[in-house]
């Protein structure tokens, strides 16, 4: 007896040995451990949870702060097809990754669908929590591991039973504290007030620049901070008379000049008004093509037509003479100055 007690550290297994070795006792699995591996097993489904908010809580940070940078980046750099095709791809697969990482991997563990934390793990866990269980939890593991080559069942059981009930009162769950995860806001909480702040305020950053890079196979055109209206409903004039064209310009930001393209050369146009400027043509000959622009913002091509002058090209006058003349009347061709008889 002097070599069993100090092995297991309890006196009292002399008894239960002498107990569980008679022949009519048939060793079953307590209630009591059957309870420890349930609480063991919930602890771990909790341990899962808990990893499961703060991969989300990562997540949401990570995958909005990077949503938000590319957007924004995209809004003011208008980035060329290649470089929004590498943005797209890129954020699709850190978007994989840590869905797959800090969401999925939770929570096929947390439905056993796949390897989890052993028992032993999680005693550890729930020891650096709880004093002095750990080593007690171990112990119990440890056992049972020992059952099936032992050949002193009885006394194992006894040891186990005992062991078992001494951390029956502890509550594994409260191993772990939920409410600790909101450390963790402050990874997603600033990108989520940010991403509502575009939204209500600005929602064209996010709609525009998500849509460019959705679509990196197009190639977009940075849009102009204004553009022209011409304010002349018809590109007409007859032909060598003269024609005035007037431009107003609309947008947030208004050029000081303005300039028109006529036939591959460069005028300056006359400034009118803060938002409006004009320009005129001389003794227009021909149809004449131009365009209006400033900097790097240019209208579409425009067409002035030419209406031809009327051109008289053959006339006659019939005259007929009084009667008191005697003269017969006469047709006269192409000729506009005449002198004739008054009456005629």
């Amino acid at each position: 007896m002097s070599l069993i007690s100090p092995i297991f550290g309890i006196i009292e297994l002399d008894f239960l040995y002498e107990f569980y070795k008679k022949p009519w006792y048939k060793p079953m699995q307590t209630d009591n451990y059957n309870l420890l591996i349930q609480k063991l097993d919930s602890f771990i489904r909790k341990f899962y949870i808990n990893g499961l908010i703060r991969g989300g809580l990562y997540s949401l940070g990570l995958l909005l702060g990077l949503f938000l940078l590319f957007n924004i980046l995209e809004y003011n750099f208008y980035f060329d097809m290649r470089v929004r095709k590498a943005i797209f791809w890129g954020f699709l697969s850190i978007s994989i990754a840590a869905l797959g990482y800090w969401i999925l991997l939770p929570l096929t563990k947390y439905f056993r669908l796949g390897g989890v934390i052993s028992h032993h793990k999680a005693a550890s866990i729930i020891g650096d929590h709880f004093t002095g269980v750990q080593d007690k939890l171990l112990n119990v593991l440890q056992l049972k591991e020992q059952e099936s080559t032992s050949a002193q069942k009885g006394l194992l059981y006894a040891s186990i039973e005992q062991k078992t009930l001494e951390i029956k009162p502890v509550a594994f769950k409260s191993a772990i504290d939920l409410s600790k995860n909101r450390q963790y806001l402050k990874y997603a909480l600033p990108p989520f007030l940010l991403f509502l702040g575009f939204i209500f305020m600005a929602p064209n950053i996010l709609k525009d620049s998500t849509y460019r890079i959705m679509n990196s196979d197009t190639k977009f055109e940075r849009e102009a901070p204004f553009s022209f209206e011409m304010q002349n409903n018809d590109f007409t004039v007859v032909q060598y008379q003269d024609y005035t064209l007037e431009v107003t310009v609309d947008g947030a930001v208004l050029p000081n000049e303005t300039f028109i393209e006529v036939d591959g050369f460069q005028y300056k146009m006359n400034k009118v008004a803060k938002d409006r400027f004009g320009y005129d043509f001389r003794n227009v000959q021909k149809d004449t093509e131009f365009r209006v622009f400033s900097g790097s913002v240019t209208d579409v091509i425009n067409t002035l037509k030419i209406l031809r002058k009327p051109n008289l090209s053959d006339f006659s006058i019939k005259l007929a003479y009084p009667g008191y003349i005697g003269r017969k009347d006469e047709t006269l061709r192409n000729i506009g100055d005449m002198l004739v008889p008054e009456g005629t």
